[in-house]
């Protein structure tokens, strides 16, 4: 297959998990012998030259120099952005005349990119593990999902499917179509990287012609030589030390770990110690300024330490230093960095929304907290602490929940998508 991959940015250009499961993904079809091409921004001004794979860095963002600053140009030159990189997609499909375009993470791209792509003759597929697509369609709904069932209390309620009579109405006309001769319009299908993605696409009104739910997967670590912890053990003797590993965001909930610390009182749960580790980047300076404050503000300051992030390859190694691993995420479409520390076997506490209930089984690969509520957080927190066989039994039942979610396994799935014509 001739595949061309849209991405907003592309390794070694990357704010999150989206662009370097993007380049992986792509990797793995380069080296399966697809015509691999990508086409993405040269924002962040990085170059690297992958094996098998073309990299045109040739779009423009619409966002400031900092990918979290506001495109700072006036009307006349967001048009003027919007209509190099039309032109430049334009291009792009003429000259590589994909088979399939695989349309991954467009934010700060123009809505008028998904209007070239469904008016083209090339069939396109969008990755959707977040919820870019919905901002360019529906950005009211969007906006209200956040303020009433991420920031607010409100749950979110999965709508029912659509009637069987639609469904089957809809594949009759297209077979009629193919009957008598016509094409009908091309509509993008998509890929889902969980159910509740899925389910937040179709609660803001966007559905597709045909589409499948992949789960995420991630590369297994494989331990040589070093045996897995002991998690009826903790890493140091009298101390139980809690990890946070993300993106450094309001989204990724780290100040909920920070106001739930001081409520662990140590003596009252055996220990001289109780520590926080923060592992995360700083690329959101407005944030990372708030964050930096609150944790000088912590009653419980000497306990917390910030770190950088650290390569995927030494992801295993952090885990292995910790014993208790939050994911207090108030928004979380499918984590792979959740699916890392499972597969790692560190006991693990995720908040209890979005694509973490596909993943955390309450009690058997890990417990679940009421998002957003460090009281909850800390209560889950004390009762790991106080029992060393449920630490062991969910560091278990974590990894082989993490069996489910392997690299290889999405990308097989995947390719069997994308050579799919229907």
């Amino acid at each position: 297959m001739r595949i061309l991959f849209l991405s907003n940015l592309y390794p070694p250009n990357v704010v999150g998990g989206y662009e370097r499961l993007c380049h992986e993904v792509a990797t793995e079809m380069a080296s399966r012998g697809h015509e691999v091409t990508i086409l993405t921004s040269s924002h962040g001004e990085k170059v690297a030259k992958y094996p098998g794979q073309r990299v045109l860095r040739r779009l423009e963002l619409l966002t400031g120099r900092e990918i979290y600053v506001p495109f700072p140009g006036t009307p006349e030159q967001r048009q003027a952005v919007n209509a190099h990189n039309l032109a430049i997609l334009h291009e792009t499909l003429n000259e590589v005349r994909p088979d399939v375009v695989f349309a991954w993470n467009l934010f700060f791209l123009d809505a008028s990119i998904l209007v070239e792509l469904e008016a083209s003759p090339y069939r396109t597929v969008v990755m959707l593990t977040d919820n870019w697509l919905l901002v360019m369609r529906n950005p009211q709904f969007v906006a209200n999902f956040f303020q009433e069932k991420v920031h607010g209390s409100s749950r979110f309620i999965p709508p029912p499917p659509p009637p069987t009579w639609r469904v089957l109405a809809g594949r009759a006309k297209r077979t009629l179509q193919q009957l008598a001769g016509i094409t009908p319009p091309r509509r993008i299908q998509a890929i889902f990287g969980s159910n509740f993605v899925r389910d937040f696409y179709a609660a803001g009104g966007i559905w597709f012609r045909s589409h499948r739910i992949i789960h995420n997967g991630v590369r297994q670590p494989l331990r040589t030589g070093v045996p897995a912890p002991d998690r009826t053990k903790t890493t140091r003797l009298g101390e139980l030390r809690l990890l946070f590993a993300g993106r450094l965001v309001d989204l990724k909930g780290a100040d909920t770990a920070v106001v739930a610390l001081p409520l662990l009182n140590p003596a009252e749960l055996g220990f001289k110690k109780i520590t926080l580790t923060i592992v995360g980047d700083g690329q959101d300076l407005t944030y990372l300024d708030r964050f930096r404050a609150m944790l000088a503000a912590s009653p419980r300051a000497a306990d917390i330490t910030l770190e950088r992030v650290v390569p995927e390859a030494e992801l295993p190694s952090l885990f292995d230093r910790h014993d208790i691993y939050l994911f207090p995420s108030l928004y979380e479409p499918f984590s792979l960095t959740l699916i890392h520390a499972l597969a790692c076997g560190i006991p693990t506490i995720a908040s209890d929304i979005g694509g973490n209930l596909e993943i955390i089984e309450d009690g058997q690969s890990g417990l679940l907290f009421q998002k957003g509520n460090p009281t909850s957080l800390a209560e889950a927190v004390t009762r790991l602490a106080r029992d060393p066989m449920l630490r062991q039994r969910l560091a278990l039942g974590g990894q082989r929940t993490s069996l489910r979610f392997t690299f290889e396994r999405m990308t097989e799935e995947m390719e069997q998508f994308l050579r799919t014509t229907t």
